[in-house]
């Protein structure tokens, strides 16, 4: 660290960056495309307008702890792509530290990859949840003096749901079957779009997903068994979409909500224990990344950002504002 930080309750630098994602107000657009990989991320940023048609470079950060922040407009319409990571941990830091970097309403879609628990979305399938909710180890349990009795026979632990923006995954849903539909008559090893159903979220991707490693006691052979008994419409298994429902369900200012949404390719098959091919991640990565722009320029948004001061700003109307 190189650079003064202010305010330890929520930390910024001298130019007003938050603290891990480096980025600062005009830098993010309110649509906003959220995936894990650095390299889907570029591999989708590939997609936006060129500057000779913008009249501004594409903007791209990428901060010291990991998250890549890439901005452009794409068919005309300003656009974030931003990587963060695996878990719920990063799911928070890129939502709380992007809310204090936007004016207005977020719409956020992530953009993942999963485990499936339903026979009717094997791997190639791509997965557009309703809602979701979260699975937390039970740190106490696995504790030599407990201390939470009224959970001292539960290894895990499941939250309650969190609804999708209704509208937002309509789009989506629809976008993505448009898209998906030549391709599915194509090729076997790809789709369906699966919706309706709900995401569940690991704080882990071992223990809390029901994955069995035989170097640690972990008590969750019978998981998936109880998430079935639990939620019977769980379709997927992954780390962050449901905790981008759950923080966009708790932003108090109704003035500035979040609206979020997302899709999970279909990358492993927890019944039958199959994972997908690199044939399949070829033809559906590239797809889905596109469906999802797509859907999110179409999203109405009242309340935008103004153009001035943004990166997206066109260098001419810069100049005229310096004359």
């Amino acid at each position: 660290m190189i650079e003064n930080i202010f305010n330890a309750n929520f930390p910024r630098d001298e130019e007003d960056r938050v603290y891990h994602l480096g980025i600062k107000q005009g830098n993010v657009a309110n649509r906003i495309l959220t995936v894990g990989d650095h390299v889907r991320a570029r591999k989708i940023a590939a997609l936006l307008d060129p500057e000779e048609e913008t009249g501004h470079p594409i903007f791209e950060h990428l901060s010291q702890r990991g998250f890549l922040t890439i901005t452009g407009r794409y068919k005309g319409v300003p656009v974030s792509i931003m990587a963060i990571g695996m878990g719920n941990p990063m799911m928070d830091f890129f939502i709380r530290e992007t809310r204090a970097s936007v004016e207005g309403t977020m719409a956020v879609i992530r953009f993942g990859s999963c485990g499936t628990l339903s026979h009717l979305a094997p791997p190639g399938a791509v997965i557009v949840p309703s809602g979701g909710y979260c699975i937390r180890r039970n740190i106490d349990y696995f504790a030599d003096e407990q201390q939470n009795p009224e959970l001292k026979d539960k290894p895990y632990v499941f939250s309650g749901i969190f609804k999708a923006d209704d509208e937002m995954t309509t789009i989506l849903a629809d976008t993505l079957k448009t898209v998906m539909a030549p391709v599915e008559a194509k090729y076997d090893f790809v789709g369906p779009v699966l919706t309706g159903g709900l995401n569940a979220d690991g704080c882990s991707f071992y223990s809390s997903q029901g994955r069995q490693d035989a170097a640690f006691w972990d008590d969750n052979a019978n998981l998936l068994r109880d998430i079935i008994t639990k939620y019977p419409k769980t379709h997927s298994l992954e780390m962050e979409t449901s905790m981008l429902f759950h923080l966009a369900r708790c932003a108090r200012d109704t003035q500035r909500p979040i609206r979020a949404a997302g899709c999970m390719q279909v990358f492993a098959d927890r019944l039958t224990n199959s994972f997908i091919g690199p044939d399949a991640v070829k033809v559906l990565e590239p797809l889905v990344g596109k469906a999802c722009l797509d859907a999110l320029i179409k999203v109405k948004i009242e309340d935008e950002m103004p153009v001035a001061g943004t990166v997206w700003e066109p260098a001419n109307e810069k100049r005229l504002q310096s004359l």
